[in-house]
């Protein structure tokens, strides 16, 4: 942003003496442009940046796969995983807690058969990132 703004300002000031120069030549009369008057650049008002909210995100590190297939007597799955600190997370609808950094840990039981997992994380701003995890258990 400091960028932008700066270029923008260095573009007015050289389209000023860019006009400025050409009046000069244009008059016959004209100081030249070494001897003018020097600009003022101490009213330039200083422009800080507003902070960017960092965005949302959501990404599961176990299990790694979103396709699963465990063995029958396999009765629960640990999900682990990380969004944005201070998120809102749940695990099938159950509210999980998150550490300062945005880890999560959740035990969720599983299903004889086919079962999807669904895991979203939401922030204060009403953002919301979700992704699932689907689970054979026992085929």
């Amino acid at each position: 942003m400091h960028f932008r703004i700066g270029s923008a300002i260095v573009a007015l000031a050289c389209v000023i003496l860019m006009t400025t120069s050409a009046l000069a030549q244009a008059n016959d009369d004209a100081v030249p442009f070494d001897e003018a008057a020097p600009v003022d650049n101490s009213t330039v008002p200083v422009i800080e940046p507003s902070p960017v909210a960092p965005m949302l995100f959501l990404s599961v590190a176990s299990p790694v796969e979103q396709d699963v297939e465990v063995p029958l007597g396999t009765s629960q799955l640990t999900i682990r995983g990380i969004t944005l600190a201070g998120a809102v997370v749940s695990v099938d609808g159950v509210l999980v807690d998150t550490d300062d950094h945005g880890e999560f840990v959740e035990v969720t039981a599983l299903d004889e058969g086919a079962n999807e997992i669904e895991i979203v994380a939401s922030d204060d701003q009403g953002n919301q990132v979700e992704t699932s995890i689907f689970v054979t258990r026992g085929e």
